[in-house]
């Protein structure tokens, strides 16, 4: 009986091998350079183990070609890795209709908010959402938020103000700093950060992929959409946000309140889609999962880029002082903190341009191939239901197309050069195509104010905890300091 137990289980490993790894040939069979497997775990076992992050990861991938792509195996399924700008541009935006879904799992029985986000969605109900969803970032909505942001960024400075100069978690402060602003303007709530040492709101944000499980719940989203499947993985606990933003509509419906903020334009595109009859659902689930979408996109986004920004000017002194006296010279007081003026800090957004380049919050783009599709250039057939990535970081530090990467340089998008990048694909901190970051002008100028804010009062530099060079954690897909971002900060 234990010989033939013994038996059945060997059988039954063996055939499991057998089937996960049936694939490890496939790109030999194609002609295409690829990266030899390691058994089960393809060629992220560096990832798996916790010893790399992945975007790093890629990267390093990355530089072992020059061919226009190569391939890949994650947990025994062959993925493409696409190197060559003019195959991304055609895929990402001339072909989008055959690339127009991400290959994130979207299952309503494990999670039916993350289904249900506009970042995870499907089409077709994903291009009809996204329509309604994009005249809530134009310019006009964008200075009415302007009032919103500029109040976090004022309670920033006086909590900053009330601080010992001394050394500070920046990570901390621009945490802070979005989870006000995204608690206010995505769910109409006072999160108080700064205010309140005991805020639910901030501690949730501290913690929402922070977990072992976090990480395998993300890892199956991006990579394993079958184990989100049996296992009812849900991308994110959502009890918190759920609740706060049921409470929030149900006051504005009581009293009829309204502040020009998401929740509006929400309750609002709720209602005109109703009038027009369409066959497409959008309760209140689907609100929720749309201000949850916001939310995390909006928040990591965001005080990641303020954060890395200032970590890299406590390096570079010279450029520190040079954004200062640019703000300086166009912000006399918090009245001329407006849209139209903070447009007007061309180095600022340089600053934040090459912030984003070293330090993109998302480490590659994804499409699965709809139809079978030929790249024209090499012929190569990409079959259907094939998972196409884009690496950034590789993109981003490639000497071709940004020489020396390793140092921060914002003179790299000086005048039109950051148009010149984005139009070319070697940049897209922001993704690319029909599909890229519906609310980057928000992101951006909530982390412009937010500078704008902190470099007018203070100082940041160097100090001994200060992480030289930087390590990032690899236990998220995400590109987050591993060990927080600690420099001093003096007050002018």
């Amino acid at each position: 009986m234990y010989t033939t137990t013994i038996a059945l289980l060997g059988i039954i490993l063996y055939l499991l091998y057998r089937y996960l790894t049936r694939h490890h040939d496939y790109w030999k069979n194609k002609g295409v350079p690829f990266e030899k497997p390691f058994y089960l775990a393809g060629n992220f076992w560096e990832v798996f183990t916790g010893k790399t992050q992945i975007g790093k990861h890629l990267g390093q991938l990355y530089t072992r070609y020059t061919s226009p792509y190569f391939g890949i195996y994650i947990l025994g399924k062959p993925y493409l890795v696409v190197r060559s700008p003019d195959i991304i541009k055609n895929i990402a935006i001339r072909d989008f209709k055959n690339f127009d879904d991400r290959t994130f799992a979207c299952d309503k029985s494990a999670d039916e908010l993350a289904a249900n986000s506009l970042f995870i969605m499907r089409n077709p109900d994903w291009k009809y959402i996204r329509s309604k969803l994009t005249p809530i970032f134009t310019s006009g909505k964008l200075k009415l938020m302007v009032n919103i942001v500029k109040r976090y960024a004022e309670d920033m400075q006086i909590y900053l103000t009330k601080c010992d100069d001394g050394i500070i978690e920046i990570k901390d402060i621009s945490s802070k700093y979005m989870t006000n602003v995204v608690a206010s303007c995505f769910f109409g709530y006072e999160a108080n950060a700064f205010k309140d040492k005991d805020s639910e709101f901030f501690k949730f944000t501290k913690t929402m992929f922070a977990s072992k499980s976090s990480f395998l719940s993300l890892f199956s989203y991006f990579f394993a959409p079958i184990l989100v499947s049996l296992l009812k993985l849900s991308f994110m606990e959502y009890g918190l946000l759920k609740r706060i933003f049921l409470d929030t509509l149900d006051c504005r419906r009581k009293h009829n309140f309204r502040r020009n903020d998401f929740v509006d334009l929400l309750l609002q595109l709720k209602d005109n889609v109703n009038d027009e009859k369409v066959n497409i659902d959008f309760g209140v689930d689907r609100m929720v999962a749309q201000s949850m979408t916001f939310f995390v996109a909006g928040f990591e986004t965001t005080s990641n880029a303020v954060a890395f920004a200032l970590y890299e000017l406590c390096l570079r002194n010279d450029c520190q002082d040079k954004l200062r006296e640019e703000i300086n010279e166009y912000i006399k007081t918090d009245e001329d903190v407006t849209f139209d003026k903070i447009q007007k800090l061309k180095y600022l957004d340089m600053v934040l341009s090459e912030t984003l380049r070293r330090y993109p919050f998302g480490p590659f783009l994804n499409r699965e191939c709809k139809e079978d599709y030929v790249i024209e250039q090499t012929g190569l057939v990409i079959e259907k239901g094939t998972p196409v990535l884009i690496p950034l970081d590789g993109l981003h530090y490639d000497p071709e197309y940004f020489p020396n990467p390793e140092q921060f340089d914002p003179d790299r998008f000086i005048d039109d050069k950051k148009h010149d990048y984005t139009q070319s694909c070697v940049y897209m901190p922001f993704g690319l195509g029909p599909r890229n970051c519906i609310g980057d002008r928000f992101g951006l100028i909530c982390a412009k104010i937010g500078l704008v804010y902190f470099l007018k009062k203070f100082k940041v530099e160097k100090c001994d905890e200060t992480p030289v060079p930087l390590v990032l954690n690899p236990r998220t897909p995400f590109m987050v300091p591993l060990n927080g971002l600690k420099m001093r900060v003096q007050k002018l």
